[in-house]
């Protein structure tokens, strides 16, 4: 059984590609350049919890047919990085999320090379890439519903943020 994907996995992986050699952003107008040279549009802030206010998430759609959309993440004012989501389906185990998993990470694989690491399971594969100072995420999802989380982030901005983190009160000693 074939199932067309919509947006197609070469569209996906063009988006990340270009994601990926675009400069990545330093200042919010660094941000808002770098998502129209992409095609991305700025959708609604998600709420700042009080005791994680040197976070900020912010919605965007793409320029890419069907239902794809994501988040990115600001930590202290630097941009962190982003993740899209595609091939969504209210289902457990979908075939579109499981076929664009494998076709994504094909085409990722002839870009970027073999997956630096790779985990999970056979229904909930995960793998990364390094791509120069960036980290390039992929999982799976197959739980209520099934979709793709794919995206970079700046790999020292992410570990500054995770080592904050680690050091916030509410996560014990």
């Amino acid at each position: 059984m074939t199932t067309q994907l919509q947006p197609t996995a070469e569209a996906v992986a063009d988006l990340l590609v270009r994601m990926c050699q675009e400069p990545w952003p330093t200042t919010e107008q660094d941000r808002r350049d770098y998502f129209a040279t992409l095609g991305l549009t700025d959708q609604e802030l998600l709420p700042i919890h009080e005791d994680d206010a040197d976070d900020v998430w912010r919605r965007f759609t793409t320029a890419l047919p069907g239902q794809v959309g994501g988040n990115c993440s600001t930590f202290r004012s630097e941009f962190l990085g982003l993740s899209l989501f595609c091939w969504t389906e209210q289902v457990d185990n979908g075939l579109h999320a499981r076929t664009g998993y494998a076709t994504l990470q094909q085409l990722l694989n002839q870009e970027f090379g073999a997956p630096i690491e790779e985990w999970g399971t056979d229904s909930e594969p995960a793998c990364l890439w390094t791509v120069g100072p960036l980290t390039l995420e992929m999982y799976c999802f197959q739980r209520l519903h099934s979709s793709v989380m794919v995206g970079p982030s700046h790999t020292i901005r992410s570990a500054a943020n995770d080592a904050a983190h680690q050091d916030h009160p509410d996560n014990g000693p």
